[in-house]
């Protein structure tokens, strides 16, 4: 899935896309609503060009079973959003004027900076009705008789065409983030109040905005910025606006996470010792689960993480958690922690404020930390550092993380392999099918393997010229038929036990309308895809990103060709889908004084090309760090990757006369191994179809 470094380019559910049958995500009630799906189809000696008519009625049958029952789930995420967009801007503005706001700013994140967040948590969506992951609501009043005033909505390239779909125009207007001629979100709100003449005041909740951008706010000339502890939006949503889950914590074992809590709590601490903290403050969700070695199925959409914090001494550590989420089970097994207290979630504001350090207090980066949490903090700011010191260290797994990072991307390429063939042959035989379909079919195909645990992110399943969007994902009401005479593009990841995935594979089905420029297209993408994971490089080297970037995108460029989104990301261990800080930038990055291009870092390797309009071209596989051949001129070691998924590339769409020898040979060992990795296995489970698609896909170019 393609992501941009400064803001994680991922869909989000939009209105929900599938939630988990099982595992994390689903709500009791929604698993029973999944579980109305009868199972996949059968991929069976059934599915062979000697197919009954009966077997295709079945077929047929089970996508409208698998479409209604997903529409159910829908309605019951809606109902929480419920309103007329103009009553709520009303009762907006009637707050603004009680607290005299001119300005008043609604982000997506919760007071966890995270990139998902809980139904409950998506106030944006709530007031203006745009449901992309990323954008800034800015809302004015002007007029504080007649309750007048601006609303925009301010998001990037990937979410232009979705927010003129989803905006009312009368009542909100689009900002368009790095065009030519539109302000930022930041002076746009600033404009605003200064020209205001009700109230030059912007406010919004302090736990809902970074450090960087509350102090960005503070130092502007001719306002006031006046950070407001009670949300508006909350207060307008009331009765409607949903709890949060209470669905219990569980331990996940050594034998998926590699490291006890108490080795990994002394690792932390050696850190903290290094830049002589005697408290380290984690609010990111994902470091709580990973350092506790704890998960929730329940609270957060597409991430088995829970609402929490943590504070670590040398010698304690404080988790604030909703007691309530606390099974006698896990009290066990949190029992087995050094030093560990357990502490009502809501008393972590409190005992931050009542912290006293003679060194320093260590804080997560300042795009982690939230204002309200900084603000809280009641040291000298010179004693204050910034370093999100879970996250650099979670990025490198360990021996056991790696291979189960391995058994998760083989199981997630035989649900490729199983979906892609019963794709092809559902449009040979001109079934019509569309990518909410496809969405629902490849969620299917997952629920049936062992220790699934849901989506990883929304599946991106698009044809035609909305595969052109890098980050366009079908909902049950905004979808389109899949049309085999163009191009198909599915970037799908799943959550197991033993790790998470993000695969992207882009094909053409049938020989109508293939054409020479698609064929040059994919096959550029292909060999930056290809070069990327042949590279080696110097370990520690302050430029290894933006060399890994060039290595993806310069056959693009010969062409005079590129694409507008990052060339890889860091992925979690049954963790963030998106696991920073790491990930392969565009331009020149510092991370924090933290080499994260380790051996042990897994990350994607996700170049594309798009033509708006027409069709898009992505090839995304994982690829762990190793060590590599050899050492520089200065006796530097060198680091290479290890490739791990096993999908086969699209042969139709693959020119020979493009690649270099060395290029052709790769691709037909890799498809080699591919085919005796899963052969065997789709024979013996009788996937007939499957087999056949495998073998051809696989055969030598």
């Amino acid at each position: 899935m393609s992501y941009n470094e400064k803001e994680p380019l991922i869909e989000p559910m939009k209105q929900l896309l599938i939630e988990p049958a099982s595992g994390f995500g689903a709500s009791s009630l929604l698993q029973s609503l999944m579980a109305c799906f009868p199972g996949l189809i059968s991929l069976s000696e059934s599915e062979d060009d000697n197919e009954s008519e009966t077997d295709s009625d079945n077929e047929q049958e089970e996508i409208i079973r698998r479409r209604q029952n997903a529409n159910n789930v829908i309605d019951i995420q809606n109902k929480h959003f419920i309103g007329e967009l103009e009553l709520k801007l009303s009762a907006l503005r009637q707050l603004m004027k009680k607290y005299n706001i001119g300005v008043y700013i609604i982000g997506s994140e919760d007071e966890h900076q995270s990139e998902y967040t809980a139904i409950s948590d998506k106030r944006r969506q709530y007031i203006s009705g745009f449901t992309g992951s990323a954008g800034i609501a800015v809302v004015t009043l002007e007029d504080s008789a007649k309750l007048e005033g601006d609303a925009i909505l301010s998001t990037d390239g990937r979410y232009f065409i979705q927010a003129g779909k989803e905006l009312d125009p009368k009542h909100w207007k689009l900002l368009k983030q790095g065009v030519k001629g539109y302000p930022s979100w930041t002076e746009y709100a600033i404009s605003k109040a200064k020209s205001n003449p009700f109230s030059k005041v912007i406010s919004t909740d302090p736990r809902l905005i970074s450090v960087s951008i509350g102090q960005y706010f503070e130092k502007a000339e001719q306002v006031s910025f006046r950070p407001l502890e009670i949300n508006l939006v909350d207060e307008i949503w009331g009765s409607n606006k949903p709890q949060r889950s209470q669905l219990p914590l569980y331990e996940l074992p050594l034998a998926y996470s590699g490291e006890s809590s108490n080795h990994k709590l002394t690792q932390v601490r050696s850190v903290m010792s290094k830049y002589h903290g005697d408290y380290l403050v984690i609010s990111s969700l994902d470091e709580t689960a990973w350092l506790f070695n704890l998960r929730c199925d329940d609270a957060v959409p597409f991430n088995a993480v829970f609402f929490s914090y943590a504070i670590v001494s040398q010698d304690e550590v404080v988790l604030y958690v909703d007691l309530k989420q606390i099974s006698s089970t896990t009290d066990e097994y949190l029992q087995t922690v050094k030093g560990l207290k357990l502490k009502p979630y809501q008393d972590f504001y409190k005992d931050l404020s009542q912290l006293k350090a003679s060194n320093k207090i260590i804080l997560p980066s300042m795009d982690k930390t939230n204002f309200a949490l900084y603000s809280a903090v009641a040291v000298k700011k010179d004693q204050i550092v910034f370093l999100s010191v879970v996250s650099n260290i979670k990025i490198v797994k360990n021996p056991v993380e790696l291979a189960n990072a391995q058994i998760a991307q083989d199981r997630d390429s035989y649900a490729f392999i199983l979906f892609t063939a019963w794709l092809e042959r559902q449009l040979k035989k001109n079934k019509t099918l569309t990518e909410w379909d496809a969405a629902l079919k490849i969620y299917d195909i997952r629920t049936k393997l062992p220790h699934f645990k849901g989506l990883s992110y929304e599946t991106i399943a698009s044809s035609g010229i909305n595969s052109a969007l890098p980050h366009y994902g079908p909902t049950a009401k905004d979808h389109i038929d899949i049309d085999p005479k163009t191009i198909f593009l599915v970037d799908s990841g799943a959550h197991y036990l033993e790790g998470t995935t993000d695969i992207t594979r882009t094909y053409k089905f049938g020989d109508e309308g293939l054409t020479n420029d698609m064929i040059k297209y994919y096959t550029l993408v292909l060999k930056g895809h290809i070069a990327l994971a042949l590279s080696q490089f110097p370990e520690k080297s302050p430029n290894t990103g933006i060399i890994l970037d060039g290595y993806a995108r310069q056959f693009l460029w010969m062409e005079g060709l590129d694409f507008n989104h990052g060339t890889g990301h860091g992925v979690g261990s049954f963790g963030d889908v998106h696991e920073g800080p790491v990930y392969i930038p565009a331009s020149p990055t510092i991370f924090n004084e933290v080499d994260v291009y380790q051996e042990g870092v897994v990350l994607t390797d996700e170049p594309g090309y798009y033509l708006e309009g027409q069709y898009g071209f992505r090839i995304e596989s994982d690829l762990a760090i190793v060590k590599g051949n050899g050492s520089n001129r200065n006796g530097t070691k060198f680091l290479k990757f290890s490739y791990m998924t096993k999908v086969p590339f699209c042969k139709k769409l693959i020119d020979k006369a493009w690649l270099s020898p060395r290029e052709i040979e790769w691709i037909n060992s890799y498809h080699l191994k591919v085919r005796d990795e899963y052969a065997g296995q789709l024979l013996k489970e009788g996937h007939i179809t499957a087999y056949t698609w495998l073998l051809k896909e696989t055969s030598p170019l």
